[in-house]
Order: structure tokens, then C-alpha cells, then sequence
């Protein structure tokens, strides 16, 4: 998981850095929208991508060591040992929840609003530019307008003096910007640890205001004028986070481009100069094997190579391999009479059979609980293997065991 994120990191951090140095400033607006959108869900979905190639020798590469969780043994009550430390992968989890439900909750909320603003007035099938249609909602109350999906809301105000601010909602509804934005909210609340995701997502909705302006100035509508309007309606009510709104992004830039020159078409042939990038990001995805391993082969995989990891009861953390264990350790006597305690490091191998065999300590303590150590792991029920090809494989386990002459009627 945490490769995955980093991949995907690096992957959006190369493919904004490009649209910054060399797209942003263009006046390629449709275009530009486009690649933000379909580069930033290739650069989320390239990681997970898996190419077919065969797996070298499994000796080319040293076997990895996956620690387990940590148990525990005291000199009372063995039995009751209890594993260690704070659940990191549980508190990981629950601040990625916490923050996925705060966005989604903000999302949600911000669509209510919609939904309730246009429930509350009346559409009518509108038709502009004698071609597209869109449902227009048409508000007695001064309010700044906005557009979601094929929805627009204005005022009547701005309806009876301003069909330029008409044009330009329609223009929004028309193109779907709405969706995009939609999409945006999705991945911004499955990546919201990710700033580059909330960067992109407001250069799409740059993207959607330049749109729009050009539609309204290429109607004949007077730039200086439609300008001066942009900048009377620049104080509005930012309620609707999810539709697009005739005040909703930066004036000044949208003025700037407004006064810029076009850009040539060809500006868009700079966009070739991504497939390096998409050919260097491939080469750093996880390759998988179309056939698998041989039938028959008992080398030692990586751990990072697995398709599904070992599984002791049904768990892949571990825990509950750290917890039986724990039931089947004793203090040896000789290192309980000389207050003997330590942590010893056991490595263990999972065959393809499930079976566990090699044990040995890697960091030992003393003779005596070093050899329980080895026992009791030796003795381990069979795991379910780890999986490359649809194959089971032989993996690479170590687990510290603590052993504690500390007497205590609680937690060790």
C-alpha cells in the first residue's frame, strides 16, 4: 500500500510539474481539461497495473524479512501473553476514514444544497446557441447563479439584464463541467492526504471558467464589459462547492487569459512529451508472471512479489500468529532462576505446503530460550501460502518473542 501512494505521488508529481512548465498558460482550454483529467486517473491507475513478463531465478533476489508482530512470555502466567505496541495499521486506517468521511460529508452536503436551491424554483427547457437545451431555473431572489449538470440556476436579475452571465451557465451545463468536478470530488476524497490532488482538481475548475468565457466572448459580447462584470460579481456565496458558478474562480486570471493571445494547435504536440514519463512510470510498476511459477519450484520470494500473502487462521497481519504462539511458549526454568529475560529474533520459512520449517534465531538471548523459542514456532499449525501466478510459494517470516521474568498480573 505504501509503495502504491508513493507511486502514485511521484506519478502526479511529474505530470503537474509538465502541465505547470509547459500547458498552463496555453489557450488550449478543452484540451487542457481533458489531460488533466484522464492524466490524473491514469497517473492513480498506472501503479496497479501489472505487466506480464517472467520472474527471474528467485535466487537473483535475497529473500525479504516480513516481521510479525511481537509476543510475549513472563515468568507467572505465559499464557496470557499479549502482543505489544500500538496498532499502527489500525490507527492508519481510521485517520484515512476520518478524512475520506470529512470530504464525502462535504461533498454531500454541498449537493444537497444544490438539489434543495433547484427544487425550489421551477425549470423550464431553455434552448441557447439553437442547438443544445438545458433546464433553466429562474430565482426572484438576488443570488449568485451557478450551473450543475444540466441544471442552471440565476437570478431574475441577472437573467433580464446579463444574458451574458446566461451564456456563460449554459455553457457549463452544456459541456458537463459538473461531472468532471464530481470526479474530481471522488478522487480527491480517496487521495485527500495528497495536496496535488486538490491542485489539480482547482486548475480543472480554471480550466471549465476559461471555457466558458471564451464561449461568451466568442457570442460577440463586449470583453471590457463582460471584464467589469466578472469583477462586480467576484463577492459570491461559495455554498455550492461542486457546481460551477459565474464567480466562483480567480478574476485575474481569467481576465489575463481573456486578453491573450491564442495559442497554435501545435502547442499540443508538447504533450508527446509525456510518454517518456508514461514509459518511465510503467517501467516502475509491479511486474507479475502471465504463467506463475513452475510447479514444483521451492525457491523463496520476495514478499513484494506475492499476489496474497500467507495467512495463519485467516489473518495476514500476523496477530493472530503472534497470539497463538504466545499460548505455546514456557520460561525455561534455568533462565527464570537466573533472572535471564531478553527479546530473541526468530526466522522462520512458509513453505507452498503451508508447512513452517528453517527456524532459527537471528538474535538470540540465552541457549535455553532461544531453543524454546525455536520449539514453539517449529510446532506452528499450517499457514495458507502466499500466492504469485495463482502458485503457492515459500516465503520469508521473522517474529521477536519477548521473554520477560518481570511478574506482573497484567500486561507484559
Amino acid at each position: 500500500m505504501i509503495h502504491w501512494l508513493l507511486k502514485t505521488a511521484l506519478l502526479l508529481a511529474g505530470f503537474y510539474a509538465f502541465f505547470m512548465l509547459f500547458m498552463r498558460k496555453t489557450t488550449l482550454f478543452r484540451l487542457n481539461r481533458a489531460v488533466l483529467l484522464s492524466g490524473t486517473a491514469a497517473c492513480l491507475m498506472l501503479p496497479t497495473v501489472r505487466i506480464n513478463v517472467d520472474i527471474p531465478p528467485a535466487d537473483v533476489f535475497p529473500p525479504l524479512q516480513i516481521f510479525l508482530p511481537a509476543t510475549a512470555v513472563g515468568a507467572e502466567n505465559a499464557a496470557e501473553a499479549a502482543v505489544h505496541g500500538p496498532d499502527w495499521k489500525m490507527l492508519a486506517h481510521s485517520a484515512y476514514a476520518a478524512g475520506f468521511a470529512a470530504v464525502i460529508i462535504s461533498s454531500a452536503v454541498s449537493s444537497a444544497r444544490i438539489r434543495k436551491t433547484i427544487r425550489r424554483y421551477k425549470g423550464v427547457r431553455y434552448c441557447y446557441n439553437g442547438k443544445r437545451h438545458v433546464m433553466l431555473h429562474v430565482s426572484e431572489k438576488d443570488m449568485p447563479s451557478f450551473s450543475f449538470m444540466n441544471h442552471v440556476v440565476i437570478s431574475r436579475n441577472d437573467y433580464e439584464n446579463h444574458p451574458e452571465i446566461l451564456l456563460h451557465e449554459c455553457t457549463h451545463a452544456g459541456r458537463r463541467h459538473s461531472a468532471d468536478m464530481l470526479f474530481m470530488s471522488i478522487v480527491c476524497a480517496l487521495y485527500w492526504f495528497n495536496p496535488l490532488v486538490w491542485m489539480i482538481r482547482s486548475e480543472i475548475r480554471m480550466m471549465h471558467e476559461y471555457e466558458a468565457d471564451e464561449a461568451v466572448l466568442k457570442q460577440g459580447i463586449d470583453a471590457t464589459k463582460y471584464q467589469l462584470l466578472l469583477v462586480r460579481k467576484a463577492v459570491g456565496d461559495n455554498r455550492f462547492l461542486i457546481a460551477s458558478s459565474f464567480s466562483h474562480s480567480k478574476i485575474k486570471n481569467r481576465i489575463t487569459m481573456m486578453k491573450k493571445n491564442k495559442t497554435s494547435k501545435r502547442a499540443a504536440l508538447a504533450y508527446i512529451a509525456c510518454l517518456p514519463l508514461l514509459l518511465a512510470a510503467m517501467s516502475f510498476t509491479p511486474a507479475d508472471s502471465g504463467k506463475g511459477p513452475m510447479p514444483g519450484d521451492d525457491k523463496v520470494y520476495e514478499y513484494s512479489r506475492l499476489e496474497t500473502p500467507p495467512m495463519f487462521n485467516g489473518d495476514n497481519t500476523g496477530r493472530e500468529f503472534a497470539r497463538w504462539l504466545s499460548t505455546e511458549l514456557d520460561f525455561p526454568e534455568a533462565a527464570a532462576d537466573k533472572d535471564i529475560e531478553g527479546r530473541v529474533l526468530v526466522q522462520f520459512r512458509i513453505n507452498r505446503d503451508g508447512s513452517v520449517s528453517d527456524v532459527s534465531v537471528l538474535k538470540g538471548v540465552h541457549e535455553s530460550i532461544d531453543s524454546e523459542a525455536i520449539r514453539a514456532v517449529s510446532e506452528s499449525p499450517d499457514w495458507t501460502p502466499g500466492y504469485i501466478g495463482g502458485r503457492p510459494v515459500s516465503t520469508t517470516h521473522c517474529i521477536p518473542v519477548l521473554f520477560s521474568t518481570k511478574k506482573t498480573s497484567g500486561e507484559r
